[in-house]
């Protein structure tokens, strides 16, 4: 016991003695614990594309801190290549992006606006609370979610009737939506056969029918190839009664 205590006396005096003479090599011995605390810093990747696939920012490598998330590397890109940009605070979900260079979510008139992906997947939480990893790909995009609705109705007996249909999160290729072979129309048991497609604007066609209607349901689903943005719409039932 008594060697050892005498050996850590001898040792306390060199450290003390090299603190005296030396006070960087001080530092240096008795604060290791603080430089690896120091933050460190890795590579992540972003582009951010609006409607259509628009590029607004072409993909760009950039050295983030540890603990930084998406929003936050979204907005300082941004801020970057001068892109205004608005991100509002949802009292539950937190923030959410609104828009970018111009582009409001909702312009389409419905549920389209802006997502991202990490990786090529959809994260399940939000651009404010997805902390990077290194080596991440971000794609923040602007993507449509095409939804038709009608002010029409078709009833029993009715003959030759037609059914205006409206778009709401997407646009109509008006070059592809006025054929009938760029639609699903399921006329089930209305003895009804769908004739043709006239497009009156870019959210607006009407669906001619020919026959004597009897009760049932329409279905009708506008094709990827009828729309801008490459996804089929969701289906409208157009019940006869």
């Amino acid at each position: 016991m008594k060697i050892f205590k005498k050996w850590w006396q001898l040792a306390f005096a060199l450290l003390l003695a090299v603190s005296l003479v030396s006070p960087t090599a001080s530092a240096a011995v008795l604060q290791p614990v603080n430089q690896e605390q120091q933050a460190t810093t890795f590579d992540v990747t972003l582009s951010i594309d609006g409607l259509y696939g628009t590029t607004i920012v072409p993909e760009t490598i950039e050295d983030v801190e540890a603990g930084t998330t998406a929003l936050e590397l979204l907005e300082q890109v941004l801020q970057d290549n001068n892109k205004p940009y608005v991100v509002t605070i949802h009292p539950v979900y937190g923030p959410y992006l609104e828009s970018i260079d111009g582009l409001a979510a909702g312009s389409l008139n419905g549920w389209d606006g802006w997502v991202y992906t990490v990786n090529d997947s959809s994260p399940t939480v939000g651009l404010g609370a997805y902390v990077l990893a290194p080596n991440d790909e971000v794609h923040v995009y602007y993507t449509t979610w095409a939804q038709l609705n009608t002010p029409s109705t078709v009833a029993v007996d009715d003959i030759n009737p037609s059914i205006t249909v409206n778009l709401t999160g997407d646009l109509l290729n008006t070059g592809t939506a006025s054929n009938l072979a760029n639609w699903t129309i399921d006329t089930g048991t209305t003895a009804l056969t769908a004739q043709s497609v006239t497009v009156n604007t870019s959210q607006q066609a009407v669906i001619t029918f020919a026959g004597q209607a009897e009760e049932g349901t329409i279905t009708i689903t506008a094709s990827a190839n009828a729309l801008f943005g490459n996804s089929a719409s969701d289906p409208l039932e157009v019940v006869v009664q």
